[in-house]
């Protein structure tokens, strides 16, 4: 008799494991290819496939539980992909295979609450787009007034869209559609000031991969803040010489690493102003160590070449996936870290005037 009540116990606590919530997300993609459909999530810098199903005739269905609302990707068989929110509830998505974009996705809160959003930032988008089509005639042109005016007019409305964002984030700390916004915008965003973020958020809130990817860029920056030694690495110059930082900015009272491609257009903007300045204060104390996000080794020389970068270079040819993306928390360009004779960082994404003004002070 005891075990026959042990026996139901547990049979009646498996029913109501298995009746927790749970989500589904069935997809209606007019045009889809029959094959397999992914729902995926990018975790610690890496995406994981949650699930995965067949659809037959454009239909799918998708299953699982989720601790919290998060952003996710259905990915279709093509590798084209629909983001969405997920929770546990019934979410639906019907879309034509060729215009993902505009999917339709109901069912879920958060993402109610993101496309309201996401109007806001397409109406800036859209006004954007139209001023850099100007920008670009001008450039064209050689109008150097007009660009410089349309490029002031780009920087306005980018402020007036970051400021949209930046609200958002800070009187919603209970939204999970907060973390995956203040992921859009903390771009060039120090350590400190993305964890003054987090920091008014939910624990529930925290709890989201969104979330805890943040915390974890928190920490890589905090490791490479101004006053910190700068973690060391060692890549290959041009020709394939090993290249260890440490031993470059001994050799000098002060190193600029610099963060590069060939293929970034600001960063090559910004080369003429480092090749002044390294001209200036070469021969005083100052050095550059350049650090190419290249993947094509021919085109990074080219550039080299072609702008004069005479200094140090090494790549480990991997674009992004660069070692000191990882190590440093680069996740754009151009970057740079100023480091004196003992790799203490002593300044951060100087460009233009505020490079040769600090290098300036310092050498004087």
């Amino acid at each position: 008799m005891k075990n026959l009540v042990y026996f139901f116990l547990f049979a009646t606590l498996l029913v109501a494991c298995n009746q927790g919530p749970k989500f589904t997300i069935s997809g209606n993609i007019a045009g889809l290819t029959d094959g397999t459909v992914y729902l995926k999530q990018r975790v610690g810098g890496e995406t994981v496939t949650i699930d995965s199903t067949k659809s037959v005739s454009g239909k799918f269905i998708l299953k699982g539980t989720v601790e919290v609302p998060d952003m996710y990707a259905v990915v279709l068989g093509d590798r084209k992909q629909i983001p969405v929110f997920v929770e546990n509830k019934a979410i639906q998505i019907t879309a034509v295979g060729d215009d993902l974009r505009n999917a339709t996705i109901t069912g879920s809160a958060s993402q109610d609450e993101l496309k309201v959003l996401d109007a806001k930032g397409a109406v800036l988008n859209e006004k954007m787009k139209d001023i850099y089509g100007k920008y670009t005639e001008a450039k064209k042109a050689a109008n150097e007034a007009d660009q410089a005016k349309y490029e002031k007019q780009l920087d306005s409305l980018d402020n007036v869209q970051t400021a949209i964002f930046k609200d958002f984030v800070t009187g919603n700390p209970n939204s999970f559609v907060a973390p995956v916004i203040l992921s859009r915008i903390q771009y060039g965003m120090e350590g400190e000031e993305i964890d003054g973020y987090l920091k008014k958020f939910s624990p529930e809130v925290m709890k989201s991969k969104s979330a805890k990817t943040l915390a974890e860029r928190v920490l890589v920056l905090q490791s490479v803040a101004v006053g910190k030694i700068a973690p060391d690495f060692t890549q290959n110059d041009s020709i394939g010489n090993p290249v260890k930082l440490s031993d470059v900015y001994a050799k000098h009272e002060y190193t600029l690493i610099d963060f590069w491609a060939s293929w970034c257009g600001p960063c090559r903007g910004e080369n003429p102003n480092v090749v002044a300045v390294w001209k200036d204060f070469n021969a005083k104390g100052f050095h550059v160590m350049g650090v190419s996000y290249d993947t094509d080794k021919a085109k990074w020389l080219k550039a080299v070449a072609s702008d004069k970068l005479t200094w140090t270079q090494v790549s480990d040819l991997k674009g992004w996936s660069n070692a000191t993306a990882k190590i440093y928390g680069i996740n754009s360009i151009p970057a740079n870290l100023l480091l004196d004779k003992t790799g203490k960082i002593i300044g951060k994404n100087l460009r233009g005037e505020k490079l040769r003004e600090k290098i300036g002070e310092l050498l004087k």
